[in-house]
């Protein structure tokens, strides 16, 4: 065989060699999007099915997602979505849609901090005063419990459906003890233990009789 040939061949079988070597990097990079894109895809779909939810149960009045973040995340996986559909799904792009959806599960995260307190503020706080009066103070106080346990929690649908069970129960729980002003206002001084006899109001009075407390009432100096 000539010289001229053997380099001929030679340089054939290097780019056929380096195209092979392209092709599979280029297999293995694509792979390797495909299977980011399927996380960040679950983590997308976790923040807005947080987002529903959130809306759903009255935790949230407002939209838990306003509509150009909702649609900034639309455009962005739909491009993956036409990369996967066309083959040219890269790294870049996946990162991208990534970064798109961390700034929106974080701006949930916050949001969650500040509604779910406001959601259960008052009805805990009327748990915790009454907490000693119910039938059950050690189920009343748990309650309590749970709900500032689950208020400072991470933001997930199922902490989502608790506080809301759970504050629908300390409201059931809290109704039954007919609270007004003048009785609301009675009890904080008791949980302070601020509370004197002078205090004792005539409906304050009537209100411990029909409740039935007059007996769960101390009088100490």
């Amino acid at each position: 065989m000539l010289l001229t040939e053997t380099v001929k061949n030679s340089t054939s079988a290097i780019k056929k060699r380096k195209s092979m070597q392209a092709n599979k990097k280029a297999a293995e990079d694509y792979a390797r999007a495909l299977e980011q894109l399927a996380q960040v895809s679950q983590t997308i779909k976790t923040t807005l099915d947080c987002a529903t939810e959130m809306k759903k149960s009255g935790v949230v009045q407002h939209p838990a997602m306003n509509q150009q973040m909702r649609d900034e995340l639309l455009e962005f996986a739909d491009s993956c979505g036409r990369g996967v559909f066309e083959g040219t799904l890269t790294m870049d792009m996946v990162t991208a849609l990534k970064a798109k959806g961390d700034f929106a599960a974080q701006q949930m995260k916050n949001d969650w901090k500040e509604s779910a307190a406001k959601y259960a503020e008052g009805t805990k706080g009327y748990l915790s005063m009454i907490g000693g009066l119910t039938d059950d103070p050690k189920h009343a106080r748990e309650l309590a419990e749970s709900i500032a346990k689950t208020v400072d929690g991470a933001l997930s649908v199922a902490n989502i459906k608790k506080l809301v069970s759970d504050v629908a129960e300390a409201k059931e729980i809290t109704e039954a003890f007919s609270l007004n002003a003048e009785i609301e206002i009675f009890l904080r001084k008791v949980s302070f233990q601020q509370a004197t006899v002078v205090d004792l109001t005539p409906e304050i009075l009537a209100w411990l009789q029909e409740k039935g407390l007059t007996g769960k009432l101390r009088i100490r100096f």
